[in-house]
C-alpha cells in the first residue's frame, strides 16, 4: 500500500480555485485533533422560564497537529521526486521552515494576509486558515543550524463566501419555510421555530386561512412566510 503524505495547499483566493504552492510533509504526524462545536441563540423560553436554545449553526472548527522536521539522513524523503533506489540528501531544517512559513504563515500583500489553506491526507479535507504557528528546535550542529524541529500548528476552519451565501439563504428567517403539522405542534411553538419569537402566530395563522389555529389538524400543510415587522403587521 502507497504511503499518503499530508499535503497542505496554498490557494490565492477565498473560493480556492488559484493554487499558490503547497508543502508535503517529510513525517506523517503522529496524531491529528479536530475539535467542532455546535452554536446556539440563548433566547428567553416562553413565560420567562429559562433559556430556549435555538440552533444557529455548526462549526467546523479547527485542526491542531505537529510536523516533525529532521536533517540527520536518519529519515529518507519520499515523494515526487525521490526515488528509493537513490541516494537523497537530506532537507535543511531550516529551508523546511522558510518553505512551510511562505505556504502557510507569511504575509503576502496583494491578499492582505497569509494564503488560504486545503489540508489533504486520504479522505480528510479540510479548508482553514492558520492561527498558530510554533517552532521548537529539539537538535543543533556544532555551528549552531538545526538539524532536528517540531512545528506545532493550529488551523481555524474557512467557509468561502458562496458557501456561507447558501447557508444563509436555508437559514434566514427572510425566506418562506413549509412545514408538515404533527401531533402535539401548536402554533407558537412552530413559529418560535422557524422565527425564534411565538409572536408572529397570528400572521401566519391569517396567511394559511387558519380558524382553528389553536388545535392544529395533523397532516396540515402550513407555509411560514418571510419574516413581517410589527410595522408591516
Amino acid at each position: 500500500m502507497t504511503l499518503v503524505k499530508l499535503k497542505i495547499q496554498a490557494y490565492k483566493d477565498p473560493l480556492f480555485s488559484m493554487e499558490a504552492g503547497s508543502y508535503d510533509a517529510l513525517i506523517n504526524p503522529e496524531a491529528l485533533s479536530h475539535s467542532q462545536s455546535i452554536a446556539y441563540t440563548n433566547n428567553q423560553g416562553p413565560g420567562g422560564l429559562g433559556p430556549s436554545p435555538k440552533f444557529r449553526n455548526l462549526d467546523n472548527g479547527e485542526v491542531s497537529f505537529d510536523l516533525f522536521l529532521d536533517s540527520t539522513g536518519a529519515i529518507r524523503p519520499t515523494g515526487p521526486g525521490t526515488s528509493p533506489n537513490k541516494v537523497t540528501k537530506p532537507r535543511e531544517v531550516k529551508n523546511e521552515i522558510k518553505k512551510l512559513r511562505d505556504v502557510v504563515f507569511d504575509y503576502h500583500g496583494k491578499l492582505h494576509g497569509p494564503y488560504y489553506l486545503q489540508l489533504l491526507w486520504g479522505s480528510f479535507i479540510f479548508k482553514c486558515r492558520l492561527t498558530k504557528f510554533k517552532v521548537d528546535y529539539t537538535l543543533f550542529r556544532p555551528d549552531g543550524s538545526p538539524l532536528r524541529a517540531k512545528v506545532s500548528m493550529t488551523f481555524i476552519s474557512f467557509t468561502d463566501p458562496k458557501t456561507l451565501a447558501q447557508q444563509a439563504d436555508k437559514q434566514s428567517a427572510d425566506l418562506s419555510h413549509q412545514y408538515l403539522v404533527k401531533s402535539g405542534d401548536t402554533l407558537p411553538l412552530l413559529c418560535h421555530q422557524v422565527y425564534g419569537s411565538p409572536e408572529y402566530y397570528l400572521q401566519v395563522a391569517r396567511f394559511n386561512k387558519l380558524v382553528h389555529f389553536r388545535q392544529l389538524e395533523p397532516g396540515t400543510h402550513l407555509v411560514f412566510p418571510r419574516l413581517i415587522s410589527r410595522a408591516d403587521a
